[in-house]
């Protein structure tokens, strides 16, 4: 049976959680990397179509606003990261762009949002590099 998603006709909204849900497939399947997905299998397809979808409706969700601007561009960057995918060079890619986004993001210890967001890339990369530090360990034990 084949799982229904929300369609762009529908006009529903797209869940993170359920775009995950979809990816997780490919982890579960072995995929350690997005970038190696076979771009023309269908069940990609319709999981890029799904992503893009969410993305799209994200980007037009916080316009104009840049602390939800600056969120929901650590949202996308973590994406495959949440989705279980696990690959060294991937991640490593990840924490690079984690740490330009961070450097980039101005420090104000008298705005509390900005505060907050901060602390969420530094959770991000926390959480990169934990995963990194597994991934080594396991590589070291073999």
């Amino acid at each position: 049976m084949k799982e229904s998603f929300p369609t762009q006709e529908s006009g529903e909204e797209v869940k993170r959680e359920d775009v995950l849900a979809v990816y997780r497939k490919f982890v579960d399947r072995g995929e350690t990397n997005p970038d190696s997905l076979d771009l023309s299998d269908p069940e990609v397809k319709e999981a890029n179509d799904l992503f893009f979808r969410w993305v799209n409706q994200e980007d037009e969700r916080v316009k104009g606003d840049r602390e939800l601007e600056l969120r929901n561009n650590l949202s996308k960057t973590m994406f495959y990261v949440d989705a279980g995918f696990t690959d060294k060079h991937y991640l490593e890619g990840v924490l690079s762009w984690l740490s330009e986004d961070a450097y980039g993001t101005e420090k104000d210890q008298t705005d509390p949002e900005r505060v907050k967001t901060r602390a969420m890339m530094a959770e991000a990369m926390k959480k990169v590099r934990r995963i990194l530090g597994e991934d080594n360990a396991e590589e070291t034990s073999k």
